[in-house]
């Protein structure tokens, strides 16, 4: 038990847990009942503690349970395992939160980014919380450590967020972290905040003697209140759609944070004050907010937009703003209103030393298609990778792109395919827009906007195309990068071979060396080393084939390309070398 003893044969009485009772809030009950201090209780009930500190620290305390804590439980309690997880944060990890990881082996949902807790939408120290339920019973749900507690449903106030005696935030415990037990000091008074502070300004170290129940709080409208239990349920398992349609509970919150962060950015002081479902309160914490940052030059705003509500007035304003949209009953309504606030978004431009402000918030499936319809441009990996895009080809390689991107585009005719790939590695390069990516890849911006315009909406989950878009990328650095601005530079009038190049490789093979035949080599070669489209080679430029229709001109490039034995294949890409030898430098290409 880390070194704190042998349990007890026999455990006193264990206080049966509130519905919907925090794990916290019961373990400081069970030890009231047993009149000792908290962390001898976690010692005699056996939870896992951190070795090396001087109080009990339970491991995720609060937040999760390790399978050592559950099986101690078990046994020490005669509570189930569901019970127990009832009281942990966990259990919304599939609906509105997304920081648990379900893939350990012991099911002990281990916190996976616990250590930058302010980007997580749950308080994992401290609480918020209702005095009017305080003064009722000492029982903290677990609801109340949500980033979207905002509002007493049963009460219609604010939820309060700091203690007024010791300025503490509720629920902060020993020292000020919740998570160190102290099991020395006398039984705690749980009608009390109990926050502990080291001396200071005359004050004796010790816990707060805050009274909870006469915390001051702040009214809400029945509407803001509707809003909150509507969430809550939704939390809890609840169905619910999002623009007309079924979503799953996690998606649904996935919603909320990125239209939170939007509405965090952009709305304006006068949409705030005027909000019929906020309080003063409320609504000077949001604005309060903004203002801060934007006195600061905004800088950090990336971060900011997609933090946890830093208090429950900031929380119900949160809520209230993006309620028309979350809840809008069809896809017209959704799209409208989704569109007003990224054209907004939009207007901003992009921040000084910083860029867009909602480049780091993650953007769920379910949001892309009406993104895309709204004119934003898919999201792309953060870390800017060693190539530029004169290393990139107008097609992407056919084996890349089969075992890695095409799984992302059902339906899509393989050349049209690897051109969007194409572009999308110039967007990992640093190309802010499908255009700027065009330019800097010379490619006809004609021919690539068919290509983005067409084939992006296919992509249902954009997120997982950016990941494999750079595990692309990594396989080019890979290989060795290539220059091919130089080499379509070095080939751009390369329209027919000479014949005397080709009679040494058609004749043995019974071949004639025609005009044709020469153009066609001519567009293989720019072909190959260049990593375009055969159908823009210099070579089949339509007027050099005149009268010649463009369909006839590319079906004599196919059966050129299928006839094309080995040995021709090498020969001409031998003689393709002789012709990028005088202006290119070595590179791990073809």
């Amino acid at each position: 038990m880390d070194g704190v003893g042998k349990v007890p044969r026999r455990l006193p009485s264990v206080l049966l847990p509130a519905p919907g009772e925090a794990f916290p809030s019961w373990l400081h009950r069970v030890a009231a009942d047993w009149q000792i201090p908290p962390g001898r209780a976690a010692q005699l009930l056996g939870l896992e503690c951190t070795p090396g500190y001087r109080v009990p620290r339970p491991i995720w305390f609060g937040v999760s349970l390790t399978q050592r804590s559950v099986h101690s439980l078990v046994a020490a309690t005669g509570l189930d395992e569901r019970a127990l997880g009832a009281m942990q944060l966990s259990r919304y990890a599939d609906t509105a939160l997304e920081f648990f990881d379900r893939e350990l082996p012991d099911q002990s949902r281990a916190v996976t980014s616990i250590r930058r807790p302010r980007w997580e939408w749950a308080l994992t120290t401290a609480s918020r919380a209702c005095p009017s339920c305080l003064a009722a019973s000492p029982v903290w749900p677990v609801w109340w450590r949500l980033g979207v507690a905002a509002v007493c449903p049963e009460h219609r106030v604010l939820l309060v967020d700091v203690c007024n005696w010791c300025n503490g935030r509720l629920g902060s415990g020993y020292t000020g972290n919740p998570r160190g037990l102290t099991a020395r000091q006398p039984m705690l008074d749980l009608s009390l905040c109990n926050n502990r502070r080291a001396a200071s300004g005359g004050r004796k170290a010790g816990p707060c003697s805050q009274r909870l129940s006469t915390l001051s709080t702040v009214a809400v409208p029945a509407e803001l209140a509707a809003l909150q239990q509507r969430v809550l349920d939704i939390a809890d398992g609840d169905p619910v759609r999002l623009a007309g349609v079924p979503v799953t509970q996690a998606e649904f919150f996935a919603a909320l944070r990125f239209i939170a962060g939007v509405v965090r950015l952009v709305a304006t002081a006068e949409e705030t004050a005027s909000c019929a479902a906020l309080p003063d309160t409320a609504a000077a914490a949001f604005t309060s907010d903004q203002h801060e940052w934007r006195q600061a030059g905004m800088g950090g705003m990336g971060r900011r937009v997609q933090a946890c509500p830093p208090s429950a007035g900031h929380a119900a304003a949160v809520l209230a703003l993006s309620e028309p949209i979350l809840f809008a009953p069809d896809r017209r309504t959704f799209q409208d209103l989704l569109t007003m606030w990224m054209d907004r978004a939009a207007s901003l431009g992009r921040l000084p030393g910083e860029g867009d402000p909602l480049r780091l918030l993650p953007r769920p499936a379910s949001l892309e298609p009406f993104l895309h319809a709204a004119g934003v441009l898919a999201s792309r990996p953060r870390t800017k990778p060693s190539f530029i895009a004169d290393h990139l080809p107008h097609l992407v390689d056919a084996d890349d792109y089969a075992e890695l991107i095409a799984r992302h585009l059902p339906h899509t005719a393989e050349s049209g395919g690897r051109r969007l790939a194409a572009l999308a590695l110039a967007r990992h390069a640093g190309a802010d827009s499908w255009l700027h990516a065009a330019t800097a890849v010379d490619m006809n911006p004609v021919t690539a906007a068919r290509a983005t315009n067409t084939l992006e909406p296919r992509i249902s989950d954009v997120s997982a195309f950016w990941r494999d878009i750079e595990q692309l990328g990594k396989r080019l650095i890979d290989r060795g990068l290539v220059d091919y601005a130089a080499r379509r530079r070095a080939l751009a009038d390369l329209t027919i071979l000479p014949p005397t190049v080709l009679y040494a490789i058609y004749e043995p093979l019974g071949r004639r060396v025609t005009e044709k035949r020469r153009r066609h080599s001519a567009a293989w070669i720019w072909q190959h080393f260049t990593g375009g489209d055969i159908c823009e080679a210099p070579a089949y430029t339509p007027a050099l084939w005149a009268p010649t229709p463009v369909a006839a001109i590319r079906e004599g490039g196919r059966r050129f390309a299928a006839w094309l034995p080995v040995p021709v294949a090498r020969a001409l890409a031998a003689y393709g070398n002789i012709l990028l030898a005088p202006s290119l430098p070595q590179d791990g290409g073809p």
